[in-house]
């Protein structure tokens, strides 16, 4: 037997399984910070085609003769498509493992099936919310560091501290994924190369001089194609090292600045008129917990990262109508355990490369 996180706060009829299920989408795809990062789409099925209608280009020549006047000018139709991966998981639980000084729980029973089964209780409650968290993570996880060929670091590769981790990354190629590609094959050329993520250890990782953030957002100004610098939805997303850079270099000048948290709990700046936000929750967190340079260093991953680019160039996809519908939860008598199971679809796509400029 065994105690984990768990979500019973169910009855056992399938129209509160469904209710619940829904609650969670709305709670992890509809959450405002998800949002105010990523543009959100639903109804996201196997293969569905993303078509890009490019530009017409110059268009306008002298119209001196009888015949309409034609330059030629074509739209370009490219396309991508959306590849969403079953995501899900398995939560068992045995009350009967906890510490039975656990008042909180313990003290407020009355019958003796108590002891085994927390339906209705406020434990119960207390570990759905606890099960939306987590599925949230696994949702920024996926979608900003998923690596379909993820595998362990080695001597002179970067990766995964553990190889038992792969599973947890391994369902899609995330966004940044698809920018390592992208600049690869030459699609994204506003790419601005961080020195000092080079550097064999931690200390000389995180070592930005004063100021350097502000260097790093003008070479990737500098580089960015004209409708992203336009574009009234742009924004810089950051790792924390760029941001606290940032923020002490406003101190030093003695401007007058504010961190503002527009973005319903991610702290943001702004230089030039743009946004700055601090990805660390998103970004830091995974790559410092799980991730190395290689196996020789054992420094961080590239751990100055920029992002220039909107929300909507960089999409997370679900299936809503769908997701979470096959949620379970139910008290195995025979065992006297909780069972819980929840599942969702997720993309994430890197739409048009000439709307991004990164830096790492």
């Amino acid at each position: 037997m065994a105690s984990k996180i768990n979500i019973s706060g169910l009855t056992m009829n399938p129209l509160e399984v469904g209710e619940m299920g829904q609650f969670i989408v709305e709670k992890t795809f509809g959450n405002p910070v998800l949002s105010a990062i990523h543009t959100v789409w639903s109804g996201v099925k196997m293969k569905e085609q993303i078509v890009f209608a490019g530009q017409l280009g110059k268009t306008g020549i002298k119209d001196t003769t009888c015949t309409r006047p034609n330059s030629g000018a074509v739209s370009v139709l490219t396309q991508k498509y959306w590849e969403p991966a079953n995501v899900g998981d398995t939560l068992v639980h045995c009350q009967a493992d906890i510490d039975a000084l656990f008042k909180a729980y313990y003290g407020k029973i009355t019958e003796y099936v108590q002891k085994f089964n927390i339906e209705g209780s406020e434990l119960e409650q207390f570990l759905s919310v606890m099960l939306t968290e987590t599925a949230m993570n696994a949702v920024w996880r996926i979608a900003w560091l998923g690596n379909k060929s993820v595998a362990q670091a080695g001597a002179a590769t970067a990766g995964l501290k553990l190889a038992a981790d792969v599973k947890f990354y391994d369902q899609i190629d995330g966004i940044w994924e698809q920018i390592f590609d992208a600049v690869t094959a030459t699609t994204l050329t506003a790419k601005y190369t961080i020195s000092e993520n080079a550097e064999a250890t931690i200390a000389a990782q995180t070592a930005l001089a004063a100021g350097r953030s502000v260097e790093i957002f003008e070479e990737i100004w500098a580089v960015a194609d004209s409708r992203l610098r336009s574009d009234a939805s742009a924004q810089f997303l950051v790792s924390r090292g760029i941001f606290e850079n940032y923020r002490k270099y406003l101190q030093s000048k003695g401007e007058n600045f504010s961190i503002d948290y527009t973005q319903d709990g991610f702290p943001a700046l702004k230089w030039n008129g743009k946004q700055i936000v601090n990805m660390e929750t998103i970004w830091d967190l995974w790559l410092e917990a799980d991730f190395v340079d290689n196996t020789t260093n054992n420094a961080y991953y590239l751990p100055n990262r920029v992002i220039l680019t909107t929300p909507a160039n960089i999409p997370i996809g679900t299936l809503n109508e769908n997701d979470m519908t096959t949620l379970e939860a139910f008290y195995e008598q025979k065992e006297r355990q909780m069972y819980t199971a929840y599942g969702f679809t997720i993309d994430a796509k890197l739409l048009e490369e000439y709307m991004i400029a990164v830096a790492y």
